[in-house]
């Protein structure tokens, strides 16, 4: 038994077969063969076709092993490749998208009502690609487990409040007539920012196949131990064989060939597994084409000592002070991306500078010291992160608030920005409002030098 737990134990060895021959019978034996590390058990004296079937058998069963980890590890490797695909895809559409958006922001503050129409158009469409990227990225964070919840005492009607604002384009351009039918004081232990996703997926799901004009209705309600959120509306409707995998990934109505609705068939996949990993459940009904149709989440209610153990609302009177400039620096290769920002945060009344790769950002601030820096990550000749390392490694510029703005927005991109220095991670693109709440919150004098 010795020699074949040394054999167990050497790696080069550790994966052949092996058939203990004994003269030892009995299942005490068997079991003592099988502990040490035996994969088969033959007692003497023993048959020569016996032998040579238990070793083939032996055989056969660890190349189907062999070929099964080939298989997995090839599996294993194409979802790798996938998901950097994925990661590589969204920082290549945000990086464009963002110069776009906020070009579209400096021209609102500055049009005073010409071409709005038109604006908005350009805008809709603009955050409509944005939601498609989101999609993509989100499901293949779902797919690999990278998901986690940011848990606390919610208040259900909140939540519902915030997805429906997050679904109001949509519903506004199609112009539905949205009924909200929310009970009060309904709690769950949960992610405020994910259960606001799962209700503005299904909004936007019920916005899309319903005809311009149709009426959503959402309600919400405490069925004992749970909480029951159902969003119906007079839409399209499903046929029968399309409830079953109506929440599978890329599983879509039948559209024509306009494709008016659009969509990847991701948002309900996301919905299941956001509910799921709160240890609740979305369910989809509907009485056939045209008679529209209804989703119902039911999610667990928080129990009473999660209730009586939260802290109760805590209002503080921040008064703000005025708008004031500051120093920004902002750095990206993208020349359009950094001009049509600078211009932005300039209109602001902000001093802005700006640089398109690490070694000029350094050697503009050897002469200007700004209170804020948002800096790109994938920079030529010297990356994002470097750039904040050397800067927090110099004394004179310890105060500078540095914000990474950038079209990576993976949880390890996060962290790895945290690491290197930075105070905030924000993801292209990025609205000005967010921006500006960050160049206010910053440390440094109330005005420009």
């Amino acid at each position: 038994m010795g020699a074949l737990r040394a054999l167990r134990a050497d790696a080069e060895l550790s994966a052949v077969p092996v058939v203990l021959l004994s003269a030892r019978a009995g299942e005490e034996a068997r079991v003592e063969g099988w502990s040490a590390g035996a994969d088969d058990y033959l007692v003497k004296p023993f048959a020569a076709r016996e032998l040579v079937a238990r070793v083939e058998a032996q055989l056969k069963t660890r190349r189907q092993q062999r070929a099964n980890e080939e298989a997995r590890a090839v599996a294993e490797e194409a979802t790798r490749a996938k998901d950097e695909f994925l990661a590589m895809l969204g920082h290549e559409l945000r990086n464009p998208l963002a110069p776009i958006l906020t070009t579209l922001q400096v021209m609102k503050l500055r049009a005073s009502g010409i071409f709005e129409q038109e604006r908005a158009l350009i805008d809709r469409q603009v955050r409509h690609v944005v939601r498609l990227v989101d999609d993509l990225l989100e499901v293949s964070r779902i797919a690999r487990g990278k998901v986690s919840l940011d848990r606390e005492l919610v208040d259900l009607g909140d939540t519902i409040a915030r997805a429906i604002e997050l679904a109001s384009p949509l519903l506004e351009q199609r112009m539905h007539h949205l009924t909200v039918d929310v009970d009060t004081a309904l709690t769950m232990d949960g992610d405020k920012m994910r259960l606001a996703q799962v209700f503005a997926n299904l909004l936007t799901n019920a916005a899309k196949y319903t005809p311009a004009g149709g009426s959503i209705t959402v309600s919400a309600k405490r069925m004992g131990d749970s909480l029951r959120v159902a969003v119906r509306d007079t839409g399209i409707g499903m046929r029968r064989e399309m409830l079953p995998v109506v929440f599978d990934l890329f599983v879509q109505g039948r559209q024509g060939l306009d494709r008016s609705e659009g969509g990847l068939g991701l948002g309900l996949s996301i919905v299941k597994s956001l509910v799921a990993l709160h240890q609740g459940t979305v369910e989809a009904h509907s009485e056939g084409v045209g008679k529209g149709s209804e989703f119902v989440v039911v999610l667990p209610a928080a129990t009473a000592s999660l209730e009586a153990g939260a802290a109760g609302p805590t209002f503080i009177d921040v008064v703000r002070p005025a708008p004031t400039g500051r120093r920004v620096l902002v750095v990206d290769d993208n020349e359009d991306a950094a001009a049509s920002l600078a211009e932005a945060l300039s209109d602001m009344g902000h001093v802005v500078e700006v640089a398109h790769d690490g070694p000029a950002a350094l050697a503009k601030l050897e002469t200007f010291s700004p209170d804020v820096a948002l800096l790109d990550i994938g920079l030529p000749l010297m990356d994002g992160y470097e750039l904040a390392r050397r800067i927090r490694h110099e004394p004179r510029l310890a105060e500078i608030r540095l914000v990474s703005i950038t079209g990576y927005g993976q949880a390890s991109d996060k962290l790895r920005a945290q690491e290197a220095g930075f105070d905030v991670h924000l993801v292209k693109p990025v609205e000005l409002v967010v921006i500006e709440d960050v160049i206010a919150n910053a440390g440094g004098a109330d005005a420009p030098n």
